[in-house]
């Protein structure tokens, strides 16, 4: 039987309309046909591989290092050690287009600590690792045996995420005694995990007024002088003095208040270098000028005196004679924790204009200590 040609163009575009719609109903969208490309293709790009080729050194003689390939092809590639507050970065390169890269960076601060190799913006990527900074001997003491500097309890402290620039007055002590300083230097800064850079030679004798300043290109002032330049040595019967100059408020990665030492000083007595009472060593059968500089450093980093006589930071010098008969200019167990907190341990500062419970907005840096 043949239908009307009016009804058989009906049924023809009721077809065609089915047809259309199973197609819709069995085929995606372009939008989530495009969603499972993309989201199999951002997934073949988010994987990466990193290689840690160093995570375990002595303090000072190593650094943590990594290659490997990370998603996004070229990005900036950094190392990055997890604080209080955050990560770190403490080393940065570039990948290739390809994301392949290499990366060192150094990390002298003793203990464990967890790093990790990050990249920022699309397709972010993070491996993380812990890393082993080992002593080069055994601290000795109870690690509880420090006390803070401070104000009103609020302690004294470098930011530990700057890099602390120093100078040596070695007008009176030539080249070795500007070497020996640098050395101390080193110690100190291990303990801390704070950076430090040598800027080179000062003039400057701080502490002969009751306002010290540096120049703008230095955190730290290491002179010698001798009694008539510095009359306190013989006034205060003291071999050398440290501390803080010019302070500010601040909150560390905890967020508790933390006044900033923005610059800090010390100062030794030349004619005590020049005596027979210490030597100028680090280890020795007399008391060392390696202990009382330790001394004066732990002051300028924020730490007052401790109570235990086997420390650095004890009130009286020459204390650091061991069970062998030998003095040995090593920060103690106690020592190194407080110093530990005043470094890299609290976390990176955030400047702020005053302490919200009326504190002032700076003070006066204290007297320096013996």
């Amino acid at each position: 039987m043949t239908l009307p040609r009016s009804v058989r163009v009906v049924a023809a575009s009721l077809v065609l309309g089915l047809a259309a719609a199973l197609l819709v109903a069995v085929s995606p969208s372009p939008a989530l046909a495009g969603l499972g490309h993309h989201g199999q293709h951002d997934k073949k790009r988010k994987k990466g591989k990193v290689v840690w080729d160093s995570t375990s050194f002595y303090a000072g003689s190593g650094a943590v290092a990594a290659h490997g390939k990370v998603p996004g092809g070229k990005k900036k590639v950094k190392l990055q050690v997890k604080l209080p507050g955050g990560w770190h970065t403490f080393a940065s390169t570039k990948s290739s287009r390809k994301g392949t890269f290499s990366i060192a960076g150094t990390l002298n601060w003793y203990g464990s600590h967890k790093v990790r190799v990050s990249t920022s913006g699309r397709h972010r990527f993070n491996r993380s690792t812990k890393v082993n900074v080992f002593y080069t001997y055994a601290p000795r003491g109870n690690p509880a045996d420090h006390v803070f500097l401070n104000h009103q309890g609020v302690r004294y402290s470098f930011n530990p995420c700057k890099t602390v620039r120093y100078a040596v007055n070695g007008d009176d002590v030539g080249p070795f005694g500007v070497l020996f300083a640098q050395m101390v230097m080193a110690q100190t800064s291990m303990a801390t995990g704070i950076p430090v850079r040598y800027v080179g030679l000062s003039h400057q004798i701080p502490f002969q007024t009751d306002e010290t300043r540096l120049p703008g290109n230095q955190d730290l002032l290491i002179a010698f002088a001798d009694e008539t330049e510095m009359p306190d040595f013989v006034t205060r019967s003291a071999l050398g003095f440290g501390g803080p100059v010019q302070l500010r408020p601040a909150r560390d990665g905890r967020h508790r208040r933390v006044w900033e030492a923005t610059q800090s000083a010390v100062v030794f007595d030349t004619n005590k270098w020049y005596g027979t009472d210490l030597e100028q060593a680090f280890v020795g059968k007399k008391p060392l000028w390696g202990e009382v500089m330790l001394h004066e450093f732990g002051h300028a980093f924020g730490l007052d005196h401790s109570n235990g006589p086997d420390q650095i930071m004890y009130w009286q010098a020459g204390n650091g004679v061991y069970p062998d008969g030998y003095f040995r200019a090593l920060y103690g167990a106690g020592d190194l924790a407080g110093l530990a907190t005043d470094g890299l341990g609290q976390g990176c500062f955030r400047r702020v204009t005053r302490f919200r419970d009326g504190a002032p907005a700076r003070i006066a840096a204290p007297r320096p200590l013996p």
